[in-house]
């Protein structure tokens, strides 16, 4: 299992980068669960982690960002998209309010086509019994990359909202479906063993490893060492 933070700046992403997170996220965390980050930013973590990258011959760093939890037509999509892919990021991350509306999927699908590596992000609810198959089987014959859930609220986390035996379903298929799967919204520290034995691919921190638990505050150095240490043991 790996680990992704959400960063949203050079400092943030140099210390993720020194603790040994792979997943690198770019993210607007003062605004909404999956607010696009500054591009003029963007750029500055991409080159920061490409320079990492070549200083140290780490090949398994991937970068993901997100493009905002709405947009307003489909070529403010389309700009939103190839801008971030533009800059270097490899992995797009799309909310289920775009991924799952019927005006935007013929551009999506055009993406990918084109072998763009998209990451669907799931709602809670989205798990219940009767609209979860559904949905993974949909982003695996389109040819989606990955699929995760995350939570729009961070009050409560995601293992408070969905239960333990949804969640490992919601697992099962989509690691069955050949989906990179993920599981983020809200965690804390304690929350790395439950979920590892779930088997998904990677969780998802912010608001967990920052100052006060406020996902708009700094992230803590010692909290993002903490989490890479403890999967680094389980896995």
């Amino acid at each position: 299992m790996q680990v992704l933070v959400s960063v949203n700046s050079v400092p943030e992403a140099q210390l993720v980068l020194s603790a040994g997170v792979s997943l690198i996220d770019l993210k607007d965390t003062s605004h909404g669960a999956l607010a696009a980050l500054d591009l003029d930013v963007s750029k500055a973590i991409v080159d920061t982690v490409n320079a990492y990258r070549q200083q140290f011959a780490a090949t398994g760093i991937i970068i993901s960002a997100t493009v905002g939890d709405h947009c307003t037509s489909v070529a403010d999509l389309i700009q939103r998209i190839e801008s971030r892919l533009n800059l270097g990021v490899e992995v797009i991350k799309l909310p289920e309010t775009i991924w799952d509306d019927p005006s935007y999927q013929p551009t999506i699908a055009a993406f990918l086509e084109q072998g763009i590596r998209l990451i669907a992000v799931l709602t809670p609810a989205s798990l219940s019994e009767a609209r979860m198959a559904g949905r993974v089987q949909f982003l695996a014959q389109q040819g989606y990359w990955g699929a995760m859930v995350d939570t729009t609220l961070k009050s409560s986390p995601l293992t408070e909202m969905v239960s333990p035996l949804v969640l490992a379903h919601f697992v099962q298929a989509a690691k069955a479906a050949q989906l990179f799967v993920g599981l983020a919204g809200g965690l804390s520290l304690s929350h790395v063993e439950p979920l590892a034995a779930l088997g998904a691919d990677y969780v998802g921190y912010r608001s967990g490893l920052c100052i006060d638990g406020q996902r708009a505050q700094g992230l803590l150095t010692s909290k993002v060492q903490q989490l890479v240490a403890r999967v680094s043991e389980i896995c």
